[in-house]
């Protein structure tokens, strides 16, 4: 049986509590028209981002209300539906509140308390960078982890299912000073953003990344958890500095990889197993594998896997670790020659070719 798609939370049932929920606010709400407005036969083909606008301008269209007294009125029913189907509240928002800059801001502060208003505050960055800058600052300093988190996650600059800050993208210099104040937060949920948006500034600008890292690096156990979470496309990529940053230097040592086939049908499990005799330490020791895979044109890519890290050695190391070739989301599996390579401490010490094979 396969998972349930996320877009299936938009269901009949999330329209029917949705309706309910609002009419306890606003009597008049026609709720049967607004269900069956929505509850269609187009309805089903749509995606998740597609049914939350569908929903979200709908609504404001049924309430016929101004914008401040629509957020006013949405409030209390944000409290009551949360969570993915909470991103209908900002996007209300985002898409009829931005002539309206003080009372959006009080809207979205409230909403993502509930749910999240990360994709929602993005227009605004764009149409008032220096306003909600501010803003973004102001809440940097809030007592609220749903605020805090939002400061930094609402100006990610390549948020995955956002749109784009190009801005930040040519220039991240202005999200230093409120990531900056974020550096230590006490919550997980705060510092995990701040990570993911420095690993968006990685992207671009490496350099600058490193830079900050350097000059943040010991601090705070807080800081440094933020800052090897930030880096990880980069020590993925074997970046010296990235590496060296956390000791993860050249190691004195001796590495086998043993497979335990050369040949796999496409659904099966590769399974493999690396020896690493240490003649140092202890040391840091980060140990990934990576895996050319086969490509429909014939090239070859690279992905990289963390397997191991740990203070380590002297002495020998046993790891054993499996694959599956099985189709993912974002990853599709070709058959043809591949091969995989062990790294230790951002050095390919030995690698090792099989076949995967695939009718189709």
């Amino acid at each position: 049986m396969s998972a349930p798609l996320l877009k299936d939370l938009f269901d009949l049932a999330l329209l029917q509590r949705l309706a309910a929920a609002v009419s306890q606010q606003h009597p008049r709400f026609a709720t049967d028209f607004f269900i069956n407005t929505l509850w269609d036969s187009a309805y089903a083909e749509l995606s998740l981002k597609q049914r939350v606008r569908r929903i979200a301008t709908t609504l404001y269209q049924q309430l016929n209300l101004p914008f401040a007294d629509c957020c006013e009125l949405l409030k209390p029913v944000s409290s009551e539906i949360g969570g993915l189907p909470g991103f209908i509240f900002p996007d209300i928002v985002e898409q009829f509140g931005l002539d309206d800059f003080a009372t959006s801001m009080q809207a979205l502060a409230h909403f993502t308390c509930y749910s999240t208003a990360e994709f929602a505050i993005r227009p605004f960055l764009q149409r008032y960078p220096e306003q909600s800058l501010q803003q973004l600052q102001q809440w940097a300093g809030s007592d609220n982890v749903h605020l805090r988190r939002l400061a930094s996650e609402g100006c990610r600059p390549r948020l995955p299912w956002g749109q784009k800050l190009p801005q930040f993208i040519a220039d991240p210099s202005p999200l230093f000073p409120l990531l900056q104040r974020l550096k230590q937060d006490p919550e997980d949920y705060v510092r995990r953003s701040v990570a993911n948006n420095l690993n968006d500034i990685s992207k671009d600008h490496p350099d600058l990344v490193l830079q900050l890292a350097q000059q943040w690096h010991g601090q705070h156990r807080h800081t440094d958890w933020i800052l090897k979470h930030a880096l990880r496309g980069l020590l993925k990529q074997r970046h010296p500095q990235a590496l060296q940053l956390f000791g993860c230097n050249t190691r004195a040592l001796n590495a086998s990889l043993t497979l335990a086939q050369q040949q796999l049908n496409y659904g099966e499990v590769l399974q493999f197993a690396a020896q690493l005799q240490l003649h140092d330490g202890p040391a840091p020791l980060r140990v990934e594998y990576a895996i050319d895979f086969a490509s429909k044109n014939g090239s070859k890519r690279h992905k990289v896997f963390q397997w191991l890290q740990r203070e380590a050695g002297p002495g020998t190391l046993e790891l054993q670790k499996t694959y599956r070739f099985s189709d993912l989301t974002t990853r599709r599996h070709y058959g043809g020659a591949h091969q995989l390579h062990l790294i230790v401490n951002g050095n390919i010490l030995v690698s090792a070719t099989f076949d995967l094979i695939r009718d189709n």
